[in-house]
């Protein structure tokens, strides 16, 4: 089974501006770069000139001020270059450069769009640009910002119109930057699947959708894959994942995906919450509107699924399970209901007070599982798991629950390096007290309105015996990302970056 075809993109590299004959020349440049209505850095000087004027005539009308993502678009006077010149301004911004860079690449490509160019070459002479990095992550946004979900009835033109290759050419006088582009469009590519997944409307994109697409991803790269369906949950005790997902006529799916290298220190496992859909089962989602977007909570799996594709691909040195725990919480005669006693895989029993809170029931047994069977160094798990993480971050970051310190500063090390942004949130034991049970090891519910993330990442804890563990709360990233360099209102393909980075950190 495989995920659908989306336009195809591709990045070159020129060393110059020489008879590239784009449609569209995007020139990047710092406010510092102009003052007044007059071109004030030499490198931008040297650049109109080759184009013969056009930037000091755009300039000089005084409504472009190179303001951060500020933009203005003329007629190209060299048409050996380009048929139409888009200035961007990249501002005087000096935090979160990565994410800034990608933040770029994505309001050129909206300009792109509405431009209908397909050809489009990149000159970049802000500072920000100085470094491969930053150019490479300028092409990721821009790759990021092109991607779209196809459509299922689209029109012969629109059809036709994805069809054709969009083509940047990025000017750069490095030939470093070649290299980069490699691990940008692998990058790209774990991104892309990541959101199809995420995008796909949950009547497609089922628990066995998702294995089997998967499963042909990771072993056209030679990777072990395992694949549980529900007979085979039972046999080994996975109580707490089939009764979330024993209202569901879709068999639930636990897919375990191992990348080993010949050499490697660390093994790390990644998990993720693989909801396809979440109703909130008997404790339904009122208004019926809160249940429009529960496709994205199986964006954890995603996450994780993609990540080790990326992983293996570039090759790095550190051993990697990726790990999706996937069902479906539906509503019929065999669905779990409040007051239910579950005792999973751990062993543990559970009492449930919530059918809405199911992600931390599904992911009890999947991280006991991986502690115990898959025993690696660390554990780093990604779930859409809570509303009240959206209260506290809103839309920007994440909620990173570390539960051993050094683990907690090589992940906040990532996210400042990739742009992906998170915020460490407190593991106060006494909020754990609030999951213990009465008649129960554990109850699925915290104290009522109070610290409901935090509640959540120490009822996951629980399940990890003692492995180090860091629990990533993605509530309010998954979608609707306002987080700067991710498009609004559809899936991200947050961490992706963020988890080969963790990973890289460990080889």
């Amino acid at each position: 089974m495989q995920l659908p075809q989306i336009r195809p993109i591709r990045f070159h590299h020129a060393q110059n501006l020489d008879s590239l004959a784009s449609d569209l020349l995007v020139v990047v440049v710092d406010e510092n770069d102009i003052k007044d209505g007059k071109i004030q850095s030499q490198s931008l000087a040297n650049l109109d000139a080759t184009l013969k004027g056009t930037i000091s005539e755009l300039v000089g009308l005084k409504d472009f001020e190179g303001k951060w993502l500020q933009s203005t678009v003329s007629l190209c006077s060299e048409k050996s270059i380009a048929k139409r010149l888009l200035l961007i301004g990249a501002g005087l911004k000096n935090n979160y450069l990565p994410a800034r860079a990608r933040q770029i690449g994505l309001t050129l490509t909206e300009q792109v769009s509405k431009l209908k160019a397909y050809k489009v070459a990149i000159a970049c002479v802000s500072p920000l640009f100085q470094s491969d990095e930053n150019m490479a992550q300028l092409a990721l946004g821009a790759r990021v910002g092109a991607y779209s979900y196809p459509a299922f009835s689209p029109s012969e033109k629109s059809k036709a119109e994805k069809e054709i290759p969009l083509e940047f050419v990025l000017v750069h006088s490095s030939t470093a930057l070649v290299e980069q582009l490699k691990t940008t469009d692998t990058l790209a590519r774990a991104i892309e699947t990541c959101r199809l997944l995420q995008d796909g409307p949950p009547n497609i994109v089922t628990p066995k959708y998702v294995a089997e697409c998967m499963t042909e991803k990771a072993k056209a790269l030679g990777l072990s894959v395992t694949v549980m369906g529900a007979q085979k949950l039972r046999e080994i005790g996975f109580n707490a994942m089939m009764a979330v997902g024993g209202g569901s006529a879709q068999e639930p799916q636990f897919v375990v995906i191992e990348y080993k290298p010949q050499s490697f220190k660390k093994t790390v496992a990644f998990v993720g919450k693989g909801l396809t859909m979440d109703t909130g089962g008997y404790s339904i989602k009122t208004p019926a509107t809160y249940q429009e977007g529960m496709k994205y909570d199986m964006s954890g799996a995603a996450v994780t699924l993609s990540s080790v594709l990326a992983i293996a691909e570039l090759g790095l040195p550190v051993r990697v399970f990726g790990i999706a725990a996937l069902c479906e919480n539906m509503i019929d005669a065999h669905a779990y209901r409040v007051g239910d006693v579950i005792k999973g895989y751990s062993g543990k029993s559970i009492e449930i007070y919530n059918t809405d809170a199911e992600g931390r029931v599904v992911l009890s047994d999947a991280l006991s599982y991986t502690a115990r069977e898959l025993k690696p160094d660390c554990i780093v798990e990604y779930s859409t798991l809570t509303g009240a993480m959206i209260i506290s971050l809103g839309r920007v970051g994440a909620g990173l629950f570390a539960f051993d310190e050094s683990l907690g500063k090589t992940i906040l090390e990532a996210s400042e390096s990739t742009g992906e942004r998170m915020w460490p949130m407190p593991t106060w034991e006494e909020i754990g007290e609030d999951v213990k049970g009465t008649m129960t090891d554990l109850k699925n519910l915290g104290a009522p309105g109070q610290a409901g993330s935090i509640a959540a990442a120490m009822f996951l804890k629980e399940f990890v015996d003692n492995v180090p563990f860091a629990h990533i709360d993605i509530a309010g990233v998954a979608d609707g990302n306002m987080c700067i360099g991710y498009p609004r209102k559809v899936s991200a393909g947050y961490g992706i970056q963020l988890t080969v980075d963790i990973a890289r950190k460990f080889s």
